[in-house]
């Protein structure tokens, strides 16, 4: 009797043990980080960045983002037009789509690699999936974009 409750005992815990490493680390802070970076956001200190491509980017992105693709040659003139503007801003997000999108680690790779300080580059992981899963708002005004290709 003692062996058969010692058998369920360990097979309940191996069933949770399993569960729980099925489930994606990432879900449980999805939601901090995304609180998180809208708080960033209202304190209204940081440069947003945004890699991924203008047609993404005019299609809804965080208000004030200016849109930085740097996987394509124009976006890194871009980069080094802007640099003055990159080094003076206390922090700089960079954001792309979402989970499995790596513009935004390749944007801050760039930053890197041109003297930004990496303690003040954030990369928002949950990018404008998160982003616009909450709520937040979003704009498709390009007017400063647009302006900045000139």
């Amino acid at each position: 009797m003692l062996r058969e409750l010692f058998s369920i005992l360990v097979l309940t815990l191996m069933v949770a043990l399993t569960v729980f490493a099925a489930t994606p680390a990432k879900k449980a802070g999805e939601k901090e980080s995304v609180g998180k970076i809208y708080g960033i956001f209202n304190e209204g200190n940081a440069l947003f960045l945004d890699a991924r491509p203008f047609k993404q980017y005019a299609e809804g992105h965080i208000p004030g983002a200016i849109n930085l693709p740097v996987h394509k040659e124009t976006g890194m003139d871009l980069l080094f037009r802007l640099e003055d503007m990159l080094r003076s801003s206390p922090k700089l997000v960079a954001y792309c789509t979402g989970i499995g999108c790596d513009l935004s680690d390749i944007l801050a790779k760039k930053l890197v690699e041109i003297g930004i300080k990496k303690d003040k580059i954030i990369v928002f992981k949950g990018g404008m999936e998160a982003w616009t899963q909450a709520r937040y708002p979003v704009s498709t005004d390009t007017g400063f974009q647009k302006s900045l290709e000139q």
